[in-house]
């Protein structure tokens, strides 16, 4: 498990791609997120098993709408 998982603000995401094409592990996707009145597919993590942790979504993100934030503790 990584110790920290991206965390995506959607009132700030431009839906722009950025972060789901700078994932090396293929993580992200564009999806449709409960969000429809935005008419965008936003990212959202689709292979969790497969993140690291590494932070390059976040870095990509024109807008900072990612924030890394800390994985829970196993069991917790």
């Amino acid at each position: 498990m990584p110790k920290a998982s991206p965390s995506f603000d959607y009132g700030t995401c431009m839906a722009c791609r950025a972060c789901v094409d700078a994932c090396p592990f293929s993580c992200l996707e564009d999806r449709k997120t409960g969000l429809e009145r935005y008419n965008k597919a936003f990212p959202e993590m689709a292979r969790p098993e497969k993140c690291t942790g590494c932070g390059l979504c976040a870095a990509a993100c024109p807008v900072d709408a990612i924030a890394m934030l800390p994985s829970p503790a196993p069991g917790a």
